[in-house]
């Protein structure tokens, strides 16, 4: 409309000079006539010459607008384009790439948040006052018992935390002892500068089980090297006492013969101590099939008494039954011996979508804060003739599956729950035969 406006203007002033020509030459009327007559139909066809273009500025305007706001799916009636096509084509072509990055965007955005709210890692972005900006489940849980603290200052919130605290405080990045029970965790503090404001993101990267496994992994090299060289003594030991064993019948001497038969005693015994560690430092990749669980309960109650409480896992579930199987008579073999009434050791089983939780609890008494943090370190034990690898046997089978094991003191006795993921060979909601 701005256009058509200046140009009736720039018509008016050409013919203002027209208008004074006249009345300069004293003109007849009928010449003011004719020049009134000649500028409306001047205007008349300049409207006309110009409602096309002025329809195709304002199609083109619309466009503009829609792109302005953001929307980038509405183009330009194209009935209504004739002399602006190139330059409306050259908007549409803008619309598809802005509606395509858009889209590629919020895929990247998506895909982001999907990354942030299923990692492990505990994330926590603050602003320049250290107040918490954004948080991801793991940090909710790690540092708030699962609740969200968005709006909150971060020094309030690591106060519970006096190892967090002070590293945050003096700017110190490393392996951190947090929670309870105690886990390790990597912290790592990024700064950087958003909308042109400074912002930090802490980064807290569980550390716990692939310390423990590198853990794991060197006892078992060491297991394996002395039990070589104690297999290599062991074999001429038991040779040789069998051996003074039949001198000494031969020469009627009792008490030589009761020396060689405690030899040999002393060796078996010693025998089956290394072969257990020689178990735990060779333990095999499990071979994954469905378990049956009833046959299984039905071994375990031939071994140990324990009560079964609810249903038996009703979908098919992935394992390898021989190891399970050593894992939960480990287990109810802690339970028996902790002097819990075999009445009060209850089995149970919990189905969710993405993995199946074994429980079994006993009344015991539990176990001391300090023996609940060395549980599962190798060779780590409280009894008296305890070898310190039942527990650390059990965790090793449960991570070759992907699971996990924790101990949590519970009751009048000791809980431990066993993770067991949904294996990749597939898991079916049909009903175990």
């Amino acid at each position: 409309m701005q256009l058509s406006r200046r140009l009736y203007l720039l018509v008016l002033a050409l013919l203002i000079p027209a208008f004074l020509l006249l009345r300069y030459l004293d003109a007849q009327p009928l010449w003011y006539g004719l020049f009134v007559g000649f500028d409306l139909l001047v205007v008349l066809v300049l409207h006309f010459a110009l409602k096309p273009l002025l329809q195709e500025i304002e199609a083109l305007n619309l466009h503009a607008q829609n792109l302005q706001d953001g929307s980038f799916n509405v183009d330009a009636n194209r009935q209504l384009l004739r002399e602006l096509t190139p330059l409306a084509e050259v908007l549409q072509q803008m619309s598809a790439q802005l509606r395509q990055e858009r889209a590629t965007l919020y895929q990247r955005e998506l895909l982001l948040d999907t990354v942030l709210q299923s990692s492990p890692s505990a994330l926590v972005l603050t602003d320049q006052t250290g107040r918490v900006l954004m948080t991801n489940p793991a940090a909710r849980v790690l540092l708030h018992q699962g609740h969200k603290f968005e709006g909150l200052l971060f020094s309030d919130i690591t106060s519970a935390l006096p190892e967090l605290a002070l590293a945050i405080q003096h700017g110190q990045q490393g392996l951190l002892h947090l929670g309870e029970p105690v886990s390790i965790w990597h912290l790592s503090v990024s700064s950087f500068s958003l909308n042109q404001k400074p912002h930090q993101l802490h980064l807290l990267k569980p550390m716990t089980r692939e310390i423990h496994r590198e853990e794991v992994k060197a006892w078992k090299k060491l297991l394996r090297v002395i039990g070589h060289e104690l297999n290599n003594t062991l074999a001429p030991l038991s040779s040789l006492a069998y051996s003074g064993q039949l001198v000494a019948t031969e020469l009627q001497h009792p008490q030589l013969q009761q020396i060689f038969q405690t030899i040999s005693e002393r060796q078996q015994h010693l025998n089956q101590f290394l072969q257990s560690y020689i178990q735990f430092a060779k333990l095999p990749k499990p071979v994954l099939a469905p378990v049956q669980w009833a046959r299984l309960i039905n071994q375990l109650q031939d071994q140990y008494e324990f009560e079964l409480e609810g249903d038996l896992p009703r979908r098919v579930w992935q394992a390898d039954s021989l190891q399970l199987s050593q894992l939960l008579l480990n287990l109810l073999k802690n339970a028996h011996e902790s002097g819990s009434n075999p009445e009060q050791i209850q089995l149970s089983f919990t189905e969710m979508p993405e993995q199946l939780l074994i429980r079994i609890q006993d009344a015991g008494g539990g176990m001391t804060s300090e023996a609940l943090a060395h549980a599962m370190v190798p060779f780590y034990t409280s009894k008296e003739n305890g070898s310190g690898i039942g527990l650390t046997l059990c965790r090793d089978i449960a991570e070759a599956h992907s699971g996990s094991l924790n101990l949590q003191n519970q009751g009048a006795g000791l809980l431990v729950v066993l993770t067991l993921p949904v294996a990749a060979t597939g898991n079916s909601t049909a009903e175990q035969a």
